[in-house]
């Protein structure tokens, strides 16, 4: 699968909004860019059938009290939960940066960030397409984290995708996933189509993430 990283959202995520950065931090993306292209990107997904009761959803024995997942997911009888990694290179590039080119390794960072978003959003596409053959909508991913969707469920992803069998991710005490350029999210199905769902950044409070969109 070919993954061409969008460069505004390098740009974007180094903190230049819009606006692209000189010819120097240009040609230095391009570099690091090309370092990425190492990448052996894995993926996993897995449907469950999903029952919602007011802000409590169950599925595959899981339990999770979200109201802005539930939100979400309203009118979902299926889930998707999915996981997807960039593997040990973007980790491994970063530490070396961060000894011998600071610079390079805030950019491998933005560049990572940016790489793993596209990877997700093609694996993405293919379950919509999948969902639609099948008769299914699908609604907006939704990562642990969002909103009041909380980190630990992160476990949860771990035992059901079997991620560190499947595709080399581990958990830490603190439910972050190593290699660290890995996303989990849930992916709800229905019959209906709903376009008025908020999720990703629109659901989260917090105002001074300096990736928020």
């Amino acid at each position: 699968m070919n993954i061409v990283i969008p460069r505004k959202e390098v740009y974007r995520y180094l903190g230049y909004g819009k606006q692209e950065p000189d010819p120097a931090i240009q040609d230095a993306v391009e570099t690091c860019i090309q370092h990425l292209k190492a990448c052996l990107p894995k993926s996993i997904w897995k449907e469950f059938d999903l029952k919602i009761e007011k802000d409590r959803l169950c599925f595959e024995e899981i339990q999770i009290q979200s109201k802005d997942l539930a939100k979400n997911l309203n009118g979902c009888t299926k889930v998707i939960c999915l996981a997807t990694t960039l593997g040990i290179v973007p980790d491994r590039l970063i530490a070396r940066a961060n000894i011998t080119n600071k610079a390079h390794s805030v950019i491998l960072q933005a560049a990572a960030l940016a790489m793993i978003e596209e990877y997700t959003d093609q694996i993405n596409a293919l379950i919509i397409q999948d969902a639609k053959e099948r008769g299914y909508f699908c609604r907006p991913r939704f990562s642990c984290g969002y909103g009041d969707f909380k980190l630990e469920h992160q476990k949860d992803f771990n035992r059901l995708l079997n991620m560190p069998k499947t595709i080399g991710v581990t958990l830490t005490d603190g439910y972050l996933m190593v290699p660290y350029k890995s996303v989990t999210a849930v992916i709800g199905l229905s019959h209906q189509e709903c376009k008025k769902v908020v999720s990703g950044c629109s659901s989260c409070e917090k105002k001074d993430c300096q990736y928020k969109k």
